[in-house]
């Protein structure tokens, strides 16, 4: 007897033109056929886009628009919503499956039970060719420093339920950190598949909003408020929280905003991170005047130089 769909493959969209149709060729090619998919569009003004989301057409594929700009996480979140499997596979329109994707997904969750989600290594595609590996195992303080697994898992659609999709307060930015660190809260365990079994774009230019990296503190701030618990560790919180100041400070410098990039960098070096050098720099460039900040910066420099000499000599 054949079996239905297990995985609902949730694909979302907002400007990926035609990258959008090699997304949805990766998963018509898939090993194992119990999958179905919900392609949902973002509310967007891309023509393109439009145009191929009206065009696909499969006896296995729903659609749904947004009817307005969202956000990515409130996207997936729809596309969560209207899955009816017992899995959910989240993949972005720009990105694709490897042929052996969803068989190694169920093949890992008939392995591990008690999965309440599964992810595997990248291959990156675009601007930049090689492998991403994730780490086998995992413990909560790996979320401290950067998100150990990737957003684009296979999830059970209970974990989706239990957690309550992705925050609001994220809807353009760190909505996956986020859900996996209610998840590991949770006690919720992912398992890794063991091979590659997903392909990601680098190189598009609109993958989020331009502002983003001005802002990624924010999304620091909102999971420090959302998860006391998790950061009850002050170390811990201040080490998160200075991650994000850093990021954003160096994205506000790279735009000339050099009062913000200043303040975010002295956060930055309140939070703990007093022996880097460079935010000492970048928060003196937006205190003091150009010219002497220049001067101090050259000063420094001269005076590094002559005391290399001196050292040099000294041998």
């Amino acid at each position: 007897m054949k079996l239905g769909p297990l995985i609902t493959i949730g694909i979302t969209c907002f400007n990926e033109g035609d990258w959008l149709l090699e997304c949805w060729r990766s998963v018509l090619d898939q090993t194992d056929d119990r999958w179905t998919a919900i392609l949902v569009m973002d509310g967007t003004t891309h023509q393109r886009t439009r145009e191929i989301f009206e065009q696909l057409e499969h006896p296995k594929l729903r659609k749904f628009a947004m009817p307005s700009n969202m956000g990515p996480y409130p996207t997936r979140n729809k596309a969560f919503e209207l899955t009816k499997t017992p899995y959910h596979f989240y993949l972005d329109g720009d990105d694709q499956l490897l042929p052996e994707a969803v068989a190694l997904a169920l093949k890992t969750f008939t392995q591990y039970p008690d999965a309440g989600y599964v992810y595997g290594d990248y291959e990156y595609i675009g601007n930049r060719c090689g492998i991403q590996s994730f780490p086998n195992t995992i413990t909560p303080d790996d979320f401290i420093e950067k998100q150990p697994t990737p957003g684009a898992c296979v999830y059970k659609k209970q974990t989706w339920e239990y957690l309550g999709g992705c925050a609001p307060e994220l809807a353009r930015g760190n909505g996956d950190y986020d859900f996996l660190i209610s998840a590991t809260e949770a006690g919720i365990k992912g398992y890794h598949c063991g091979e590659v079994f997903y392909r990601y774009r680098v190189g598009q230019p609109n993958k989020v909003s331009n502002s983003y990296g001005r802002r990624y503190y924010e999304t620091h701030e909102i999971m420090v408020r959302r998860h006391p618990r998790f950061f009850s560790n002050r170390q811990h919180r201040n080490r998160f929280l200075a991650i994000g100041y850093r990021r954003a400070a160096w994205e506000n410098r790279k735009v000339g905003d050099i009062k913000q990039a200043s303040k975010l960098a002295w956060l930055a070096i309140v939070c703990g991170m007093r022996k880097d050098r460079g935010l000492w720099n970048l928060n003196l460039e937006g205190r003091l005047s150009p010219w002497f900040y220049h001067f101090l910066l050259n000063t420094w420099h001269l005076g590094r130089r002559v005391l290399g000499l001196i050292q040099k000599r000294g041998k």
